[in-house]
């Protein structure tokens, strides 16, 4: 710590899910990954791409990437920057979109990695508690001149999603930079992306983690204005995704088939996984995701969390007001939804 600067001692840290190295020990139900893998189409160009290649620099706009989710998406690859993850995308808004003496704006409860990068980069921002709803005050959000807002939609943790019409009317109001963060969007399909094409000052962005089971290749986009896009390009690494990443993204956004039978198994057990929380008496905040957001009116939440560790099944606990009433639960297959719902059931009978 000698060497740190002022920034970096007196920064929040960003504390990822628990990834236990002993993995198959556990059910694991903590950060949101995708419980079914890969499609083989994926895994299949994945290993074509394990070659001789790998010796030379990859595409360094992922340009095969953008051109197939323009494609599919009726947009200009203009319009489409590929980042190594959502959170490369970011680092650079807060580099290079808000001046030093700017205010950016977050909800909370929300994502904690905004707040964290917006503090890496000595942005000043303020926190938006959501309604006794969990919906998103966009009101709340015209009081003071914000030159940036972050808001994810559905939200993390709570799941709930926003109505495009309000997302639409905000933006016709708000003359700053909206950042509308998708990772989950694709579970239920309330996407903001037609907007894209009808106002400059909105960013969408996608993760591949969630709906594409690749949260280990790190593989984010970006979708705005082309000269929005320009400003990523110019901001980020010279070579920001590899050649493996670029082949499993093309791969994974060509695989449409996967892709609908992934996304409609996680729904199918999402569901059956709330109703088995609502037999047991847990009140469940309704989810547009790949998660639940619920707690126990009987059983404190971080206990909950606790006796479930115990028991070596990991779910989320996050500490701080509103949030700390609850515990998030990630979407598992239907044998580890079962099984959660059995210890459940025996934590609170006892």
């Amino acid at each position: 710590m000698k060497y740190w600067n002022k920034r970096l001692h007196t920064m929040t840290e960003y504390i990822p899910g628990e990834q236990p190295d002993n993995m198959d020990d556990f059910i694991k139900l903590n950060t949101n990954e995708n419980p079914f893998p890969p499609s083989q189409a994926v895994l299949d160009a994945l290993q074509k791409a394990c070659n001789g290649n790998l010796r030379r620099y990859p595409n360094p706009t992922a340009q095969t990437v953008r051109e197939l989710f323009a494609k599919n998406n009726v947009l200009n690859a203009d319009n489409i920057f590929v980042a190594n993850g959502s959170d490369e995308i970011f680092t650079l808004l807060f580099r290079g979109f808000v001046e030093p003496d700017g205010l950016a704006a977050f909800p909370y409860p929300s994502y904690a990695l905004y707040y964290t990068m917006a503090e890496a980069n000595g942005i000043a921002y303020d926190k938006i508690t959501l309604d006794n709803n969990f919906d998103m005050p966009f009101d709340t959000f015209l009081n003071k001149k914000y030159n940036l807002i972050i808001i994810a939609n559905p939200n993390n943790p709570t799941g709930k999603g926003i109505p495009i019409e309000q997302i639409k009317y905000f933006c016709s109001a708000y003359k700053g930079l909206l950042v509308v963060d998708e990772a989950y969007v694709d579970f239920y399909n309330e996407t903001a992306l037609p907007l894209i094409n009808e106002f400059d000052n909105i960013i969408i962005t996608r993760s591949f983690s969630k709906s594409y089971s690749l949260a280990g290749l790190r593989v984010g986009l970006a979708i705005a204005h082309k000269d929005i896009i320009k400003g990523f390009i110019k901001l980020k690494d010279s070579y920001n995704v590899d050649r493996l990443a670029q082949a499993g993204a093309y791969a994974a956004l060509a695989d449409k088939r996967g892709f609908q039978y992934n996304i409609m198994m996680v729904r199918n057990n999402k569901e059956y996984l709330e109703e088995s929380l609502e037999s047991m008496g847990f009140h469940t905040v309704p989810s547009k995701a790949n998660f639940v957001f619920t707690k126990h009116p009987g059983i404190d939440a971080k206990k909950l969390f606790t006796a479930l560790k115990e028991h070596k099944i990991l779910v989320r606990w996050f500490d701080g007001p509103i949030q700390s009433e609850y515990i998030r639960i990630s979407v598992g297959t239907m044998m580890e939804i079962k099984k959660l719902i059995k210890v459940l059931s025996e934590i609170i009978a006892n």
